[in-house]
């Protein structure tokens, strides 16, 4: 339509004007990435100005995650389960990026972990695996995924390498899988295990409760922490376990501890998006800290979106919608015999 309105002017005039025309039909939507390459300045203008981009992070490694540990820089962990949340760990700063079982109730709203399937993890983590450039992206092996044996165990992590595209995967367990891990890491899958709280056994723990508050089981724990590393596990969570026995056991590893509930002895820490957010409505656990208010800011948006469409203030007609030219809507009501239609755009009425 564009070109059709120029060809009238000069040959010159309407190669440029078309050349106009094609770059402004490449408008982003609103889902679009925004690009800055028409943003240009002129000698001695200082506007408009292309957005500064920070340098690009380099990649998280295990070798980048033993040499923090090294200096004692604390390793930040997080959760993510789709691709905005994992364009967020990457864009500002995680070092770890976690797709956690924890979906399962965030995401999926199931009563606990041990509902989420291999094929609900895997979704999951393809979508956050394109939205991840440099954290270490590590992901939760589901309930049941890995306990039939080892050819299992390394069937199902193979999937999520392959199909998930995960860097490594997380099990959950003590001294009892290191077999599994052993299995998994003599093969190169990297493997990050998990002691003290284990989520996927809540039902026989009776519940969500702390771990390792006697000599006894807290050196239960010391042991399987010790033998998981010794079947080649990168890293150890450490899950609601006393703070004093969480630095014990960090300085008994060669391997980085990340603490949950653990205090800040451990080599790093994680938690769940949606606690960090503050947008989970259940429990809240003593360990965690809600380092935003992202529920009541939605709360605020859903709020102001349907009132505004019900008082007819959204959308309004030229700021957020697109013309068509009178001629072209008449030849149309002509069309279609339908000369007697009207349409008067509504007025905003002032507060």
């Amino acid at each position: 339509m564009h070109a059709q309105m120029l060809f009238s002017a000069s040959r010159t005039r309407s190669i440029a004007s078309i050349a106009r025309c094609q770059n402004l039909g490449k408008r982003s939507m609103s889902v679009r990435p925004l690009k800055y390459e028409h943003l240009t300045n002129t000698p001695g203008e200082s506007s408009p100005q292309k957005p500064a981009s920070p340098p690009p992070r380099k990649k998280v490694t295990i070798a980048s995650l033993h040499a923090l540990r090294q200096e004692r820089t604390p390793i930040t962990v997080l959760t993510a389960y789709d691709y905005p949340t994992a364009r967020a760990a990457s864009t500002h700063g995680i070092d770890v990026t976690l797709v956690g079982d924890s979906l399962a109730q965030v995401c999926l709203g199931y009563s606990s972990t041990t509902s989420l399937t291999l094929d609900e993890m895997l979704h999951h983590c393809r979508a956050v695996a394109r939205g991840t450039s440099a954290p270490l992206l590590v992901a939760d092996m589901p309930f049941g995924s890995f306990y039939a044996g080892k050819e299992d165990t390394v069937r199902a992590a193979v999937r999520m390498l392959q199909e998930g595209n995960v860097e490594a995967v997380k099990l959950e367990g003590g001294s009892e899988i290191a077999g599994r891990v052993q299995a998994l890491t003599s093969i190169g899958i990297p493997v990050m295990a998990h002691v003290g709280l284990l989520p996927q056994r809540h039902t026989a723990l009776s519940g969500y409760r702390v771990q390792g508050r006697t000599a006894q089981s807290g050196r239960s724990i010391l042991h399987s922490a010790l033998a998981l590393e010794e079947a080649g596990a990168f890293s150890i969570v450490l899950e609601a376990i006393p703070s004093s026995l969480a630095a014990y056991i960090t300085s008994r590893l060669k391997v980085p501890t990340i603490g949950i509930g653990a205090g800040p002895g451990c080599s790093g820490q994680v938690l769940v998006w949606d606690d960090v957010m503050g947008t989970w409505a259940g429990h809240k656990a003593k360990f965690v800290r809600r380092f935003g208010d992202v529920k009541s800011e939605v709360e605020r948006g859903v709020k102001a979106y349907a009132s505004a469409v019900r008082d007819g203030s959204f959308p309004q007609h030229e700021k957020e919608g697109y013309r068509m030219d009178d001629g072209e809507i008449e030849k149309l009501l002509e069309m279609e015999g339908d000369r007697e239609w009207t349409w008067s755009p509504p007025k905003l009425t002032s507060n």
